[in-house]
């Protein structure tokens, strides 16, 4: 069972920012402290959220993050060693080569543990998935043995090994290549909130697919959707993972839980919960619900929407990851380095290999 944690400074409910301090909860040591505490529990990743870069009027999304996202993990991998590190980013924002540049950046600095949530509009265009195109060809602008640093014939990497994209398309013509050395997990890891109007485009391009299901049956119908459709893209189940989200009300008793639900309902907000499968209980009878859910939907994890933080994710992280561990459904600690690693997803090979063409990468 895969496990990511989606940070946010006060919490996913929306009246969480009313639990606590403000001031605290937007400082760059309030999210790292819950991302190493997710690093503690052996979480595969943690995911950021952005809202494009707007500032709330008359309301507060639990969502936002005060910081832009890839800023903010560049900062928070030389603070966390094991990790993985995922950033939202727009394709409305970027030049294609600015963002494949910030990523392969990104993913240099963790030392392959980044990845790229793309967002597209409400239905992905062809600008779109030429973009992604773009970006995947740009991530394989050297080879990975490239760089040789020979200081005795003053070679610094091998010509043959620099591969120009030249790419001249509709809606982009981008000569690269990218100066930043091929990525330590391939390619950074892409991931996408799946929504109906991007099933397409996510079944071509993403490992990652996240689902914001609100019941188990919800869940199972997209996950077998999103499957059929990865087949007409010559893709197979084993080549994506797909979490779905889970709002988890943990406590070491249920009556601590449900105080918990019930204190933030009280409290004055605007906007809705969440989207997500919804769990409120002691640890054993939050795994007793993960462990029923992995069975039943068709997904490979989930995404724990803290709804109050840190309380929410220390609860977790303290009681429900041991009783997790305890029935094997969870390892006990990271045993690779990067998140493609911790996904158990193949490192994609570069496009100059024999076997990538066969290999549909």
């Amino acid at each position: 069972m895969h496990l990511g944690l989606s940070i946010t400074p006060f919490g996913h409910h929306a009246a969480a920012w009313r639990q606590g301090k403000s001031a605290d909860a937007l400082r760059f040591e309030h999210l790292a402290a819950q991302v190493k505490k997710a690093e503690e529990g052996g979480f595969d990743f943690a995911f950021f959220a952005d809202r494009l870069g707007r500032r709330p009027v008359d309301d507060l999304d639990p969502d936002t993050v005060p910081f832009e996202p890839t800023t903010l993990v560049a900062a928070l991998a030389t603070v966390t060693k094991n990790i993985g590190l995922i950033a939202t980013a727009s394709m409305a924002e970027y030049e294609p080569y600015n963002l494949a540049r910030r990523f392969a950046s990104l993913d240099t600095i963790s030392r392959g543990r980044g990845g790229w949530n793309f967002v597209t509009a409400e239905k992905a265009s062809s600008r779109e998935e030429e973009y992604v195109d773009v970006v995947n060809g740009l991530w394989d602008s050297f080879e990975e043995d490239a760089f040789v640093y020979d200081k005795e014939k003053g070679r610094f990497f091998v010509p043959g090994k620099m591969h120009v994209l030249n790419h001249r398309g509709k809606h982009f013509t981008v000569r690269g290549p990218l100066n930043v050395n091929r990525s330590p997990q391939g390619k950074p890891v892409i991931a996408h909130v799946l929504k109906e109007a991007t099933l397409d485009i996510a079944a071509r391009t993403a490992d990652l697919v996240f689902i914001d299901a609100r019941s188990p049956d919800e869940a199972r119908t997209r996950a077998a959707d999103f499957t059929e459709r990865l087949r007409h893209h010559q893709r197979t189940r084993s080549d994506v993972r797909v979490v779905a989200n889970v709002i988890a009300y943990a406590g070491a008793t249920n009556t601590d839980a449900r105080m918990l639900r019930e204190r933030l309902d009280r409290g004055t907000f605007a906007g809705p919960l969440p989207a997500g499968l919804e769990v409120v209980g002691n640890p054993c009878e939050i795994a007793d619900r993960l462990q029923t859910w992995s069975e039943t939907a068709q997904v490979d994890g989930f995404t724990i929407l803290p709804p109050l933080v840190p309380e929410s994710v220390d609860a977790f992280v303290d009681g429900a990851i041991g009783e997790l561990r305890a029935r094997g459904l969870v390892r006990k600690s990271h045993e690779g380095t990067t998140l493609r690693e911790h996904l158990s997803l193949r490192t994609p090979p570069h496009a100059a290999e024999p076997a990538a063409g066969a290999l549909g990468k």
